[in-house]
């Protein structure tokens, strides 16, 4: 029987999901949860994986988990720190925890309560693998510290999100001193990352239905996310920053061949290559052809077969 996926787009759905009360005023974007008395919570015993579109940071202070990534379990112990990007499965299984942190945001929060360049700062926010660290004492006493200065802002009744986003940065630095510090297979840049793996397995299986002639409408980079439960812009950055494309000029790319070969390969109209496409006639099509390309779609064949016949 195959294990059913819960797909969580919101911290709303969490809650609802874990069964976690919110009893205090809470931030859409941003949740800090403290996971103590586990043996009368959901939270880390749940039997499915599911699947985020949001950040995780979960701080062990006292206790151990496991993880279950693929075929393989990850050990999390005491004064431990794991992160998790949206889009990433998760499953937890609990050992045994005496007090532990989730710390959750969107990239909704990043936006609008960080800095604009948090992704330079802190590149392993685009990685589409888990991290992992443990912190030594004295880091561990800056950690908890940290956490919380943020657990005492979110009780407030009028929450300071502008404050809690510059504590978050500093957490993140901390985290991301401790990355640096310790040798972590794990943490290695994937050249194959599999959001990108991802986007390429969609955007053949759409050119695909297009050129079967099947019509389905035109596909932007919005949509390529959707299918991977990922918020826009992060899809869009983590696109850019392991290929140096965005999703649109792959996406572009991709029309402008498979218009080629059609015009090179096949004997098919220009009319009806560009109605495959979706342009609305034939001079919207030759338009686009010819920006692309400084030629029109009947110049570009007409020259490819003169060169052939030469």
């Amino acid at each position: 029987m195959e294990t059913k996926i819960e797909m969580l787009k919101t911290l709303a759905e969490v809650r609802n999901w874990f069964g976690i009360s919110c009893t205090e005023p809470t931030c859409e974007d941003f949740m800090l949860q403290e996971i103590d008395m586990l043996n009368q919570n959901k939270l880390l015993k749940a039997s499915n994986s599911y699947k985020a579109n949001f950040f995780t940071i979960f701080i062990i202070y006292e206790g151990s988990a496991t993880h279950l990534y693929n075929n393989m379990e990850m050990k999390l112990e005491s004064s431990s720190i794991f992160i998790t990007t949206p889009g990433y499965f998760r499953n937890y299984k609990i050992n045994h925890i005496s007090k532990a942190y989730f710390i959750c945001f969107t990239e909704n929060f990043i936006v609008n309560y960080c800095i604009p360049d948090i992704y330079k700062k802190f590149p392993f926010l685009l990685s589409d693998s888990f991290m992992y660290t443990i912190a030594d004492f004295e880091n561990y006493q800056i950690v908890k510290s940290n956490i919380d200065q943020i657990k005492q802002e979110t009780k407030r009744e009028y929450q300071n999100m502008i404050l809690i986003g510059n504590m978050l940065e500093f957490l993140l630095i901390k985290v991301s001193e401790l990355f640096q510090n310790q040798s972590n297979p794990i943490l290695n840049k994937n050249i194959n990352s599999n959001v990108v793996n991802r986007f390429y397995q969609d955007l053949d299986e759409h050119f695909d239905e297009v050129l079967s002639g099947k019509m389905p409408k035109q596909l932007k980079g919005s949509d390529f996310a959707a299918l991977q439960f990922l918020n826009e812009d992060y899809f869009c950055r983590i696109i850019k920053t392991k290929t140096g494309r965005t999703p649109a000029t792959w996406i572009n790319s991709r029309l402008l061949a498979e218009a080629k070969t059609l015009l090179i390969e096949t004997s098919t109209s220009i009319t009806e290559i560009g109605r495959l496409f979706q342009f609305t006639n034939y001079r919207s099509f030759s338009r686009y052809f010819k920006k692309q390309t400084t030629m029109t779609p009947n110049e570009y064949r007409k020259k490819l077969q003169s060169q052939a016949n030469l």
